[in-house]
């Protein structure tokens, strides 16, 4: 009988490495397995972005996915840097790989949320005078920064190439990806993209990273009454709705409200319809700025919705302090 690679784990294996994660948790109470988000109440219900493990963030377009990557790809590089001052030897980066996305842009969008400039203001060249000073100083932040951003790669075979590259010159820590619908040619015709998200667990199992994709969902949410994204929602995940570890949705109520101004009915006395349009008005002032984060799947177990602050002129999420 020939020699054979036996990849089966026996449990006392397995075992041992489940124990050593709850004597981590027991020697250092408080500590997340994974990397911090940089959002508390998004750290306590995932336990951090753990390595191994593919996150999809899905959305309908306006609600912010794009710039919540952005948000917790600067957190985290924030995250690393300061680990690094502190010991040398920790020295991780975080790679952006945008397919849908110029690099000016994307610097447009991380200065934007350092300075609190709108990022149009920045596209336009606007109050470039009198805010000058803080965006050469806003540059010279980003130098300490370790962010790489990762270009027209559009198949996992050359991302895992290109990533294998990197870290042959730093230790990766985590990997974002914008967005799944444009990569693999082959399965964009099939409209199926669980094939991908599979080789992208691979991917992440064989570097020891976490990643995140972008992902876009399905028209038809649209035509619901409750807009409030589904997993059946993401669109071309068909074959197997459990390929990723986590899945998140954004949802802005106040996006859609903001379209939903009451029209005066026929037959309907000014008093009623001006008592309406104060409940609009109301509940438009209730949601400006809060996004909610929908947990709708989590290897760690916690599901749910948190809620975020969100300036859309900026890209800035943020959370309220207790």
């Amino acid at each position: 009988m020939s020699d054979t690679v036996i990849s089966a784990k026996h449990i006392s294996e397995i075992m041992h490495e489940y124990v050593e994660e709850l004597e981590f948790k027991y020697q250092n109470p408080g500590k997340l397995c994974g990397i911090s988000t940089g959002y508390d109440c998004l750290d306590y219900k995932l336990d951090g972005l753990k390595a191994g493990e593919v996150t999809i963030i899905g959305a309908r377009p306006a609600m912010g996915k794009t710039s919540l990557a952005d948000n917790l790809t600067y957190n985290i590089a924030a995250g690393f840097y300061l680990a690094h001052q502190q010991n040398p030897e920790d020295d991780k980066c975080v790679v952006y790989i945008g397919l849908d996305l110029a690099p000016k842009l994307f610097a447009n969008r991380l200065l934007a949320l350092q300075t609190a400039i709108p990022a149009y203001k920045l596209r336009l060249g606007e109050d470039l005078e009198e805010n000058f000073e803080k965006i050469c100083k806003a540059e010279r932040a980003f130098k300490e920064l370790p962010i790489y951003y990762l270009i027209d790669v559009f198949e996992v075979d050359g991302i895992a190439q290109e990533l294998q590259k990197i870290a042959r010159q730093k230790q990766i820590g985590c990997v974002f990806i914008d967005y799944l619908q444009l990569l693999g040619e082959e399965y964009q015709t099939k409209e199926d993209y669980s094939l991908i998200v599979m080789q992208l667990k691979t991917l992440a199992t064989k570097l020891n990273v976490p990643i995140v994709v972008l992902s876009q969902l399905k028209r038809e949410l649209e035509s619901r009454a409750d807009k409030h994204p589904l997993m059946s929602d993401i669109r071309g995940i068909m074959r197997n709705q459990n390929a990723a570890d986590n899945v998140m949705f954004l949802y802005r109520e106040s996006y859609y409200i903001q379209f939903a101004e009451p029209r005066k009915r026929k037959k309907e006395s000014e008093e009623h319809y001006q008592k309406r349009v104060r409940q609009w008005q109301k509940r438009c002032d209730e949601t400006e700025n809060i996004c909610e984060i929908i947990i709708a799947r989590n290897s760690g177990g916690f599901c749910g919705i948190i809620k975020l602050h969100f300036d859309w002129a900026t890209g800035l999420f943020w959370e309220e302090k207790r």
